[in-house]
């Protein structure tokens, strides 16, 4: 009688610390990871006419990372001409220590770069993604409209299984 007492006490604790093991996680997966903006980064972006190229890329991240969970943190900011892709994709990884990278985050050298990365949990893994977006060349036809800025849009989803 002890010994099935016994163990099933066990079992309880087992399955107690399970359950708080998963709740801890559902929680955690329930908020966005914040990402801090990279150095020289501002939230007021420059007058011209490139902001339905950087608004349709914001909108972009805020459609893919929207979850059942709820809907996404997402940011756009204006970088100084200097900012280089290196440089703002290796600032936010550092951020997300531990992260695993999906895809290939090689600068193409197109005007528009992206990079993502999960957490490293079976259970809701959050994701991060950021976009990189680069003036037009000074021969493009709609160089004309763009400042002499590139901008950086972050989203950050909450957890979800899918």
């Amino acid at each position: 009688m002890r010994r099935s007492h016994a163990i099933a006490g066990v079992i309880l604790v087992v399955l107690g610390a399970a359950a708080v093991a998963a709740g801890v996680r559902w929680t955690a997966a329930g908020e966005p990871v914040p990402v801090v903006a990279p150095v020289g980064a501002s939230t007021v972006l420059p007058e011209g006419e490139y902001t339905m190229v950087v608004d349709n890329r914001a909108a972009e991240i805020f459609t893919d990372l929207r979850t059942a969970r709820g809907v996404p943190r997402v940011d756009t900011y204006a970088l100084p001409p200097a900012a280089t892709w290196d440089q703002v994709r290796s600032g936010v990884a550092g951020q997300l220590d531990g992260w695993e990278q999906v895809g290939d985050c090689a600068d193409t050298g197109e005007r528009r770069v992206q990079c993502s990365w999960s957490e490293p949990t079976r259970w809701w893994p959050r994701l991060v993604r950021i976009v990189f977006v680069r003036p037009a060349e000074p021969d493009d036809a709609d160089s004309y409209v763009w400042p002499d800025n590139t901008f950086l849009v972050v989203g950050s989803a909450n957890g979800t299984n899918g």
